[in-house]
């Protein structure tokens, strides 16, 4: 059950990971054209990277017998987080981007407490 649970909150993490990419990269472009001076486009492929960095690990290492994965994948949401919580008050939209890394993050939280609650019981 936990095996498919990281594989399907993986492949979200991915979809949304790739939307924010691609977003980002449109931001990027159009900044760079207008010569406007805004940086949410690349704060926004930063966090879109990190996104598909712990999505890609935790489809990678759902099966491994130990935490390694969902704690990997923790960091990388919550580096994500951290930098979409610092940006949004600049940008506004980046603070869903911003709760969709939590929620990632979280889950990561929750697959290491149920693993361990139960190889105790």
């Amino acid at each position: 059950m936990m095996k498919h649970i990281k594989l399907w909150a993986g492949i979200l993490g991915l979809v949304i990971g790739a939307y924010i990419m691609l977003v980002s990269c449109y931001e990027t472009a159009w900044n760079l054209l207008t010569t406007s001076g805004h940086f949410n486009g690349i704060a926004g492929i930063v966090i879109a990277v990190l996104l598909l960095a712990g999505s890609l690990v935790r489809i990678g290492m759902r099966s491994s017998s130990d935490d390694s994965g969902s704690i990997i994948s923790l960091v990388l949401f919550a580096i994500a987080a951290a930098i979409a919580f610092a940006i949004s008050p600049i940008y506004h939209y980046m603070k869903g981007w911003a709760i969709v890394c939590l929620v990632m993050g979280i889950l990561s939280v929750l697959m290491i407490m149920w693993k361990n609650s139960r190889q105790e019981g």
